[in-house]
């Protein structure tokens, strides 16, 4: 969300501010928002009820303190959910995407691999709204992979994945949405076991694209730190 220098384009960076803020309202009180951003309640409310626009100043204010890491990765712990038979919903972070956005953007922008990325890799289905998040974020095409064929009348890639003892099911990619030339990132809400993220850098191996690294919201430390062996992976929340 870096300004832009047109006019135009320094407007529409000032309502973004504007969406921000009605998110942070639904989390925070205009009492509680006052004292955070350092902005009176009255003006706080008036921008959230659209009678007005944050001057550049303003949104300079607004955005670098909403840009706090430590603000940002507490946001994302207290919107996750972890249920008693170990399953992680990360579904209601995806109430706040103008929030979850510039995470995604001041987490991935800095990254020296992030410049050679093509393409985003997104998993179906969890996985998809987080990718396509990444994918708007970088300007950069989304392709999805799926356990499930469209179609026989197509090309795939496919990768099997070990689910649990016993239970193996497949990946599969179309052949006509990847090339050798691309550089992909790998993107998923919850990396639980490491399987599924394993078994896509497979599947883009076996297409002869080069993954640049993986990007989770959410993951389980021993998942993550086995993954760190053979790849660069990025999660936003370890557990």
């Amino acid at each position: 969300m870096a300004l832009r220098q047109t006019k135009d384009g320094e407007l529409r960076e000032r309502l973004l501010v504007v969406d921000l803020l009605r998110e942070l309202k639904n989390i925070y009180t205009y009492k509680q928002l006052s004292s955070l951003l350092g902005i009176q309640e009255s003006l706080l409310c008036r921008y959230v009820n659209g009678v007005t626009v944050p001057s550049e100043v303003q949104y300079n204010n607004i955005i670098n303190k909403v840009k706090n890491k430590e603000f940002l990765l507490s946001f994302i712990k207290n919107r996750i959910r972890i249920f008693g038979d170990g399953f992680i919903d990360t579904s209601s972070l995806l109430f706040y995407p103008n929030l979850l956005r510039l995470v995604i953007e001041l987490t991935l922008r800095n990254l020296p691999k992030i410049e050679t990325v093509t393409k985003v890799f997104g998993i179906a289905s969890n996985g998809i709204p987080f990718a396509s998040m990444v994918a708007t974020v970088l300007d950069k095409p989304l392709i999805i992979a799926k356990k499930h064929k469209d179609t026989l009348e197509m090309e795939y890639y496919d990768e099997s994945i070990k689910e649990s003892e016993g239970v193996v099911s497949s990946l599969y990619l179309r052949k006509d949405l990847i090339s050798k030339t691309d550089k992909v990132i790998i993107v998923d809400d919850v990396i639980k076991s490491g399987r599924t993220i394993m078994a896509s850098n497979n599947l883009l191996k076996k297409a002869g694209s080069e993954v640049a690294l993986a990007f989770a919201i959410v993951s389980k430390r021993e998942a993550l730190d086995n993954l760190l062996r053979t790849m660069d992976v990025i999660s936003l929340l370890t557990l």
